[in-house]
């Protein structure tokens, strides 16, 4: 098949080289001129380990990487809020915490060793279907096609799902974060927490070699508030805040080095229309407050692939694509949406129950282990 993808990221280069291995005939556009990642670090979970594993990668990813062992996070007066330990649901589970770019740079060399061709500078804004091909037009006005279908994984906010027709919903937070990588020697097997009430988080991330990525959550209308007041005003309130991130504060010289990235959550009542199937975050963009993002987007390119293997029929495809992934991914959607305003939002009320009930929560087993099960992005659904 001639198979078309709108957007390099780990859901586009992950999906574009299990087809282009299976001998599918793949094209990438790129709507930068170069690909290359955005953000800075995230926690590959079990989920996404045996993805990796099966692309053969996830040794080297690992070897380069930081293994975790858990995440702790404390309110700002030193209490604890939570520990979760991967050991408690198994003792070879983990997390590894992985810089992007380097995830990123493996899928794409796969995506490119397995003969995919990739376009960069091609932004996909529109395409026009009937019932045997589709066609594709960038933002410069130029054609592209035919092609037998397009599969879109051009992000949160997602051009082609709003020219599909296919009904959906889209909710920007009012929160959002601020990331970027540095050297870190305080934190080295765990995600680090501290959060003061609902509105200030901050974050500490190992990836590997002596580095953590670092976040800092805050108010989506204050960012430029905070570049009015200078880097050196808001590193000495995070300093205060958070001890345990001078050492990487002393990095930070600009804003510039850091990435600003607001949250979505979006909803469509299905992922496929005519000739157009969804993965990622451009089917079910949520905050990333579960950590989920990555690990979810290489299933779903490892599900759809295999959906197309099995039936050759792009339509059956979909269908069993929707199919298998529809409960575990409106499980997680669910509580993400639930979750985030006790960490991030305008209620501070949220926080006293926050920290009333979570702290407890761990200490009973089945909750501890359906937490745990989460966590590694394992559980398929509310009541699987």
């Amino acid at each position: 098949m001639r198979i078309a993808v709108s957007g390099c990221g780990i859901a586009g280069a992950a999906v574009a080289y299990l087809l282009a291995k299976s001998g599918h005939e793949v094209t990438v556009f790129e709507q930068s001129p170069e690909c290359k990642p955005i953000g800075a670090g995230i926690m590959l979970q079990p989920s996404g380990q045996k993805i990796l594993k099966r692309f053969g990668i996830l040794d080297l990813i690992e070897r380069q990487s930081s293994r975790l062992e858990g995440l702790d996070a404390f309110l700002r007066s030193g209490r604890p809020l939570i520990r979760l330990r991967y050991a408690s649901l198994d003792e070879h589970s983990h997390a590894i915490g992985v810089h992007r770019g380097l995830l990123f740079d493996q899928l794409h060399q796969l995506c490119v060793a397995a003969g995919a061709s990739v376009i960069t500078s091609a932004m996909i804004v529109a395409y026009t279907s009937d019932e045997r091909e589709v066609h594709l037009r960038d933002q410069s006005g130029g054609e592209h096609g035919p092609f037998d279908f397009l599969i879109a994984t051009d992000g949160s906010r997602s051009l082609l799902r709003k020219v599909s027709g296919i009904p959906h919903r889209a909710v920007e937070y009012p929160y959002a974060a601020i990331w970027t990588t540095g050297p870190c020697s305080t934190v080295d097997n765990k995600l680090f927490q501290v959060i003061d009430s609902t509105t200030r988080l901050v974050g500490l991330l190992p990836i590997g070699s002596g580095q953590c990525s670092f976040f800092w959550g805050l108010r989506a209308d204050r960012y430029d508030d905070l570049i009015e007041h200078g880097v050196d005003a808001w590193k000495e309130s995070v300093a205060t805040f958070s001890p345990a991130a001078i050492g990487l504060l002393d990095s930070i010289t600009s804003f510039d080095q850091m990435t600003f990235a607001g949250y979505r959550h979006v909803r469509m009542r299905r992922w496929y229309a005519d000739r157009i199937v969804f993965l990622g975050d451009a089917a079910h963009a949520s905050s990333p407050h579960l950590g989920q993002g990555a690990n979810l987007a290489l299933e779903d390119a490892v599900c759809f692939a295999d959906a197309l293997a099995d039936c050759d029929d792009f339509v059956i495809a979909c269908h069993n694509y929707q199919r298998q992934r529809w409960r575990k991914l409106r499980y997680y959607q669910q509580l993400t949406r639930l979750l985030s305003p006790f960490f991030q939002s305008d209620v501070p009320l949220l926080a006293t129950g926050r920290n009333g009930v979570l702290p407890w929560m761990p200490h009973v087993p089945w909750l501890r282990r359906r937490m745990l099960r989460t966590l590694c992005g394992e559980q398929p659904g509310w009541l699987g």
